[in-house]
């Protein structure tokens, strides 16, 4: 936890630590959901006594856990934002926007529970359930979570509302309440005659722009709301649910929630928390300290050898963890001071780092893959197995390119001392020891998706397992870490989710409204070859990728991009990987570029961003080259799927 972390939490009202001990305690639901994903692939493989149990009690389990985490993901400020004009206002700019971002996301939050509370009530009525051969009551159960889980984030942003307006604290209390009433109106507004013929009016006026123009309008709201520093998940159920009450109307609200709960069932995104669980356990286990040390004394002689190795050590980490601030924050802290001191080209050393940490978008099991196979209902087994042979092109390349600048200029890498070098063999084999056991949860997860042994989410599950035993025979499993991981789990996938809702119900609805089929119509109407169709698809990404973090992007164009790479007769998981290679762009284009970031939070003081930014265009290159080759030879990507099929 961070000192600012630490300083909020002692500020934190009765409310707010009540809100923190409901997600804290909560997310030990993620332990027994990895308890129950093992069970059920030990019961199949080893008794042949398939559950009827598992996999609705670990959806149940693992919704329950991202439902309730939007409070305290909100109470830390870590919802997704694109903050480059909001960090350049000054501070009475800063507070007006603070102000407006909490009454869009009080609006935004209040309207899922007007959307929410009534299905919720009669679920809970009649005790739904899902009608399997268990049976469990699994929508009586997570209907109203999701009317909680709003409301804990609705409490959440009223009390900083009143954290701000401290020194008006009646004008935060009139704030809130004229929100309440607002909502009321909104959801009553036929009682009303005059609210009633106004709204009327205005939903006839929206509608009557059609949807080519109406599309104009909604995008350019979400910008506008977008360059406020506004966090996404507002600012994309605000226009969920805006757009639902202008083109169908209040009574169509509902249709908001149905989308949230047709998500939260989902269980393929069962393996994000569950992968982010295992990175977290093994980032804190200390593997990766134990595999860079083991194979820095590996790197010998070479010229640019450690830089080299580093990309090899990235390449391991981000098929243990398949998340990315991690894996650079892990080789800022190991890897720079190390190319620092051996006299490394500071530009080499950062875009080595940066570079090498955003692997994880490519190498499975990449979050960024399994959230593009569910937005696009493709296979996340076939991604995973498409991704693996243009992440090792990506890391080969890095890999090239150093060994070309160092041998050009032994003075950009030189060496390790010899004294550090030369270590005997039997002492090398075992430093290597205590990297067999995490190794091995690498294949068994990649290899059980590879070969259909297990499905990904039960590969997940049984990964979490492994680095639970694997940290506990290392020595280093206890309690504080344990709960540290589970924390961070929980923060994780909170921010993810709660951004997903409101892109999923914002899809939802645009497609109600048409507009997928005119953006379908619009591009495949265009007079040329489709090659420059994928090629200006690419190019909206990269741009959006210099503005807006992956997920958003993912999750606002795949739905529309997706459907027309079909009727175009392009293979979507060939598409999928060309996305995560664009997205991997994203992580080092400024001025988002979120990889530099991570790595300015645990550089050397004296490494301004400025010397991040410029460090990494070579690096950039060397994406965009990887990604033309699989654009122009789509057998890279889907050679091992059509192999392993």
């Amino acid at each position: 936890m961070s000192q600012a972390d630490v300083a909020a939490e002692a500020k934190s009202s009765p409310i707010e630590c009540v809100i923190r001990w409901i997600a804290q305690n909560a997310s030990y639901l993620y332990l027994a959901a990895t308890l129950a994903t093992t069970y059920e692939v030990f019961a199949r493989y080893v008794f042949n006594a398939p559950t009827d149990w598992a996999f609705e009690a670990t959806i149940m389990l693992c919704s329950a856990c991202y439902l309730v985490a939007g409070g305290f993901v909100t109470q830390r400020r870590r919802h997704i934002a694109i903050t480059s004009a909001y960090e350049t206002a000054s501070d009475a700019r800063k507070r007006t926007l603070d102000i407006v971002a909490i009454l869009f996301g009080l609006l935004a939050v209040g309207m899922l529970i007007l959307s929410s509370w009534r299905q919720a009530f009669m679920s809970l009525q009649i005790v739904e359930r899902t009608g399997s051969s268990w049976n469990p009551p699994l929508p009586a159960l997570l209907k109203p979570l999701i009317v909680l889980g709003s409301a804990l984030i609705f409490v959440q942003l009223a009390l900083q509302l009143r954290r701000i307006l401290k020194p008006m604290q009646f004008a935060g209390v009139v704030v809130v309440v004229a929100a309440g009433v607002a909502l009321w109106a909104l959801d009553s507004y036929e009682i009303v005659p005059l609210w009633s013929k106004s709204f009327e009016a205005l939903r006839e006026g929206f509608k009557g722009l059609g949807i080519g123009w109406a599309t104009l309008v909604v995008l350019a709201v979400m910008i506008a709301l977008m360059l406020t520093g506004m966090p996404l998940a507002w600012v994309l159920l605000t226009i969920a649910c805006g757009c639902t009450v202008l083109w169908i109307g209040p009574s169509g609200l509902p249709l908001v929630g149905s989308r949230v709960f047709g998500f939260v069932q989902e269980y393929v995104f069962v393996a994000v928390p569950l992968f982010v669980l295992m990175a977290c356990i093994m980032e804190r286990s200390g593997v990766a300290k134990d595999l860079y040390q083991a194979m820095y004394i590996f790197s010998g002689s070479l010229p640019g050898g450690v830089a080299m190795q580093t990309v090899v050590v990235a390449m391991i980490m981000a098929a243990m963890t398949g998340i990315i601030g991690g894996e650079i924050v892990l080789l800022g802290l190991i890897a720079l001071p190390q190319m620092l001191r051996l006299g490394y080209d500071k530009k080499l050393a950062i875009g080595t780092i940066c570079a090498g940490g955003s692997l994880g978008t490519m190498i499975p099991p990449s979050v960024v893959l399994i959230v593009y196979g569910l937005t696009a209902s493709v296979s996340i087994g076939d991604l995973f197995k498409a991704a693996f042979l243009p992440g090792i092109l990506m890391g080969t390349l890095y890999i090239v390119y150093i060994l070309i600048r160092c041998a050009m200029d032994p003075n950009l890498g030189p060496p390790a001392p010899a004294a550090e070098r030369n270590i005997p063999f039997a002492r090398k084999l075992g430093m290597l020891k205590g990297l067999v056991l995490p190794l091995l949860i690498i294949f068994w997860v990649l290899g059980s998706i590879y070969f259909g042994i297990a499905a990904v989410t039960e590969a997940a599950g049984v990964g979490v397992a492994g680095a639970i035993v694997s940290a506990a025979i290392r020595g280093e499993l206890n309690w504080n870490m344990l709960r540290e991981s589970l924390t961070q789990t929980m923060e994780t996938v909170g921010i993810l989710i709660w951004l997903t809702f409101g892109a999923f119900a914002f899809i939802g609805i645009y497609n109600i409204m048409g507009g997928t089929n005119f953006v379908r119509q619009l591009i495949t109407g265009l007079p040329v070859a489709p090659i420059v169709i994928v090629l200006f698809m690419m190019a909206i990404l990269l741009v959006l990728g210099c503005l807006i973090d992956w997920i958003g992007i993912c999750l606002l164009t795949m739905p529309i991009f997706v459907p027309i790479i079909k009727d175009l007769g392009y293979d979507p998981v060939w598409f999928g990987i060309l996305f995560c290679m664009n997205m991997q762009v994203s992580y080092l284009s400024p001025p988002f570029g979120p990889a530099c970031f991570y790595l300015k939070g645990v550089a050397p003081p004296e490494i301004t961003l400025q010397q991040i930014f410029s460090s990494i265009w070579p690096f950039m290159g060397l994406q965009i080259t990887a990604l033309a080759l699989v654009l122009f030879f789509p057998e890279i990507a889907l050679f091992l799927p059509q192999l392993l099929d």
